[in-house]
């Protein structure tokens, strides 16, 4: 029996093809996914109960990500940031990573990356689930 809290995985992406992939993945690895509208919807969620880690697209125009990372950085947050992003957008690769983000994965081929990444949440003991 496992009596470890599920891990749960915040998602701010508009595409529903991208979205049915993480849900995919993370129904492999039995992770939790909640996914969201609006940025502010997803802070007001990180402040009830912190994911393992949050997932945010950079989508054109509005460029979210990097704002999602600001509020975060500015409440101190130590919850891992993964930005999802266009092929070949070099600047925002960089710009996100420098802001904090722990990886950027270019669209549309997210799928392995995220695994590694899923894999490492599975690994990390219970207690930080509840930071």
């Amino acid at each position: 029996m496992n009596l470890a809290l599920p891990t749960t995985v915040y998602l701010l992406e508009q595409d529903t093809d991208i979205t049915e992939t993480i849900r995919s993945l993370c129904e492999e690895k039995s992770l939790m996914l909640e996914c969201f509208q609006t940025s502010s919807a997803l802070i007001n969620a990180v402040h009830k109960k912190a994911p393992a880690c949050v997932i945010v697209a950079n989508d054109k125009p509005c460029g979210q990500a990097l704002g999602l990372l600001s509020t975060l950085n500015n409440e101190e947050s130590t919850i891992p940031v993964i930005i999802l992003g266009d092929h070949s957008d070099v600047a925002s690769a960089v710009a996100g990573i420098k802001a904090g983000a722990i990886d950027y994965i270019e669209k549309p081929v997210i799928y392995g990356r995220l695994a590694e990444h899923f894999n490492q949440f599975i690994k990390q003991p219970v207690a930080m689930s509840l930071l």
